[in-house]
């Protein structure tokens, strides 16, 4: 994992987070108004967003549940 900063989606102040090796979007606190976001890597970056904002696929709660789906017959 690497450290880098972004801006919150909620407040806009500057937060640390660390990236991690893989594209998975992860979870991040604001150090600032202690509200969760969603960090997701790009190609080149990464992208900040609201939980609200995020599509499913970038959620990485709903990304677990739609990804490991239960056992199929």
């Amino acid at each position: 994992m690497t450290n880098q900063e972004t801006s919150c989606p909620y407040c806009g102040d500057t937060t640390g987070f660390e990236m991690p090796l893989d594209y998975a979007p992860v979870f991040v606190w604001c150090e600032s108004c202690k509200k969760k976001f969603i960090i997701e890597r790009l190609a080149k970056g990464f992208e900040a967003m609201t939980i609200e904002a995020a599509p499913s696929c970038s959620d990485p709660d709903r990304r677990a549940i739609e990804m490991g789906g239960g056992q199929e017959e």
